[in-house]
């Protein structure tokens, strides 16, 4: 293989399991580049992780994926793999994920845990709160994928190259994959095995906030990628919701003549313009993005010559 390879593994308070990581993808591949991301962590984390040969850059922005931004700074090679650090994926199956990418068949290859044999690696919200983030990442975007939250990945350069990441945590892994389905990249997905936290070693994940952050994050892509979608069903609430009102409020007008529910005409009135409003946004932020994928396209014909 004469792709040059980084391993890129963000870490905060991972000193019980980052020397082990570290040493198991130094064993499955000897030429590639081992890159933690210390995320300001208050452990021995640093230490751990030099002590076995691994390069070490610090991003003091708590959060996943600022440590993720940092480490698109220091790349350099031509595969990114991305990993965490708490030694719940295991290092050989990194082999099948790179082959896709080395042999130019995908532009992202992820790690597919969502697996019936991974089930006991998973608490049940986290497992149940993955299948409801996936399927409502299928529903928007109509695709097929199964893990979009997987901490293992292969990427290429021409995706990294074309990536902005705005995401800050946990939330980091749906911008990725979000962003590749944007790009018209190809993804796929290959099943790997998933193992408990060792002892000793506890997850950062809350399921709740990291569950309602990846929610938010799914639907903000969502109106930044699809304007035109999303505000088309932000008006369609708003028209219904507007016409159930008015209707409510002239029941009474014609069976008495009377106007007696003068609150839900104001409130249709005000839902009715905001589905206007919505529609109208919706077509002026769908042209000004169909723009700005044009340029983008542009300006990557320009690079390439």
């Amino acid at each position: 293989m004469n792709n040059k390879i980084v391993v890129v593994i963000p870490c905060y308070n991972e000193e019980k399991t980052i020397k082990k990581v570290v040493g198991d993808f130094q064993k499955e591949l000897p030429e590639a580049r081992i890159l933690v991301v210390d995320n300001n962590s208050t452990d021995h984390t640093r230490t751990e992780a030099l002590s076995v040969g691994a390069d070490v850059v610090f991003e003091k922005k708590k959060g996943k994926g600022y440590a993720v931004q940092r480490s698109l700074e220091e790349f350099r090679e031509d595969i990114f793999v991305l990993v965490d650090g708490d030694n719940t994926y295991k290092a050989k199956d990194v082999h099948k994920l790179i082959d896709p990418i080395a042999n130019d068949h995908a532009d992202m290859v992820v790690g597919d845990r969502m697996i019936i044999k991974n089930r006991d690696a998973f608490s049940t919200s986290h497992w149940y709160g993955n299948k409801f983030l996936n399927g409502a990442l299928n529903m928007i975007f109509r695709t097929r994928l199964r893990d979009m939250q997987s901490g293992l990945r292969v990427m290429n350069k021409r995706f990294i190259n074309s990536t902005a990441l705005l995401a800050g945590g946990f939330s980091i892994e749906p911008e990725l994959t979000i962003q590749a389905i944007e790009k018209g990249m190809i993804i796929t997905e290959i099943p790997i095995t998933l193992v408990k936290r060792p002892d000793g070693s506890h997850s950062k994940i809350n399921a709740v906030r990291d569950g309602t952050i990846a929610l938010y994050t799914l639907v903000s892509l969502f109106r930044d990628y699809q304007p035109l979608q999303f505000f088309a069903i932000l008006a369609a609430i708003c028209f219904s919701l507007g016409i159930l009102l008015g209707w409510y409020g002239t029941a009474d007008y014609f069976a008495t003549g009377l106007v007696t529910r003068v609150p839900s005409l104001i409130m249709s009135g005000f839902l009715t313009i905001a589905g206007l409003i919505s529609m109208i946004a919706g077509l002026i932020l769908s042209s000004i993005k169909r723009r700005h994928d044009e340029l983008v396209v542009l300006l990557n014909r320009i690079k390439l010559r």
